[in-house]
């Protein structure tokens, strides 16, 4: 039986959940529900690290991403708005750092970048994730209920506002673009928005700053997966103040992930009570 404290809830009943299209009955948005993250990733080692993982959204944008999902993102100590950053925090270079690529380019887009399908892991899946990426390192009981999720976004990149550039991706870890976090165009392609929808934590007015993992007090500016429409170098990002901005791709910042939960069809039946969405 679900309760509605999400916390109190395993991966594989919120899973259910989810899959019955009733979150929404149980759980709001910002709720959370602590994660471990274990393992090497890129060139930082986790050491069981106690994180949260707090619900975006409900049925986000569903008619381009997918039905009876619910959006989470990982990055709350407690209630502390947290990304996870390495030693390389705000440095630029070519080694296995939190960056959006290993060179100084945006060429290829969010489909082709490093952070995509090395850091991240969507290369691999989450039964058979590769190693030293995010995915390897989340909890078994999490990646056995992960859902692949559809997210539009600049696959080319180079520098030029072309609406064709506008791709779909199918993506189990993803960053959050430029208009899922402020709800305003500012320097993504210009048709990135067409296809995407405001998140209804940010679009509920909650901080985009974050803070350090491992330095609480200390505020860090995050990616974002949107490439920069006027060169061929940046990405977008969220600044230490919560501001929009954009970056080189080469450098090492903070990562706020996002993932869905798993969706499947027939798994409520009569037999479940809770099926009519009381607790």
């Amino acid at each position: 039986m679900p309760t509605k404290n999400l916390s109190e809830n395993s991966w594989a009943t919120i899973r259910e959940v989810s899959s019955a299209g009733l979150g929404a009955n149980y759980w709001a948005v910002g709720d959370m529900k602590e994660i471990t993250i274990n393992g090497t990733v890129g060139n930082h080692t986790f050491n069981n690290l106690k994180i949260n993982a707090f619900i975006l959204g409900f049925n986000h944008n569903a008619s381009k991403e997918g039905n009876n999902l619910i959006h989470f993102q990982i990055g709350k100590m407690g209630t502390t708005a947290v990304a996870l950053c390495d030693s390389q925090y705000n440095s630029s270079g070519s080694s296995a750092g939190f960056r959006m690529n290993t060179s100084n380019t945006n060429s290829g887009g969010w489909n082709g970048s490093y952070m995509r399908k090395t850091l991240l892991g969507n290369t691999g899946t989450p039964t058979s994730p590769i190693s030293n990426s995010m995915m390897a390192a989340l909890p078994s009981d999490l990646r056995a209920v992960m859902q692949s999720v559809t997210k539009y976004t600049d696959n080319t990149g180079g520098g030029s506002d072309n609406a064709s550039y506008v791709t779909a991706t199918k993506d189990y870890l993803f960053l959050l673009a430029e208009f899922e976090a402020f709800g305003t165009r500012y320097g993504a392609n210009s048709a990135e928005q067409n296809y995407q929808l405001q998140y209804d934590y940010y679009k509920a007015g909650n901080s985009r700053v974050a803070y350090n993992h491992s330095a609480v007090s200390t505020a860090v500016w995050w990616w974002l997966r949107s490439p920069n429409y006027n060169n061929s170098n940046n990405f977008r990002n969220v600044n230490t103040d919560g501001s929009n901005n954009n970056n080189n791709a080469y450098y090492s910042a903070g990562v706020r992930p996002g993932f869905c939960k798993y969706t499947r069809s027939n798994v409520v039946t009569e037999a479940q009570p809770w099926a009519s969405g009381e607790g």
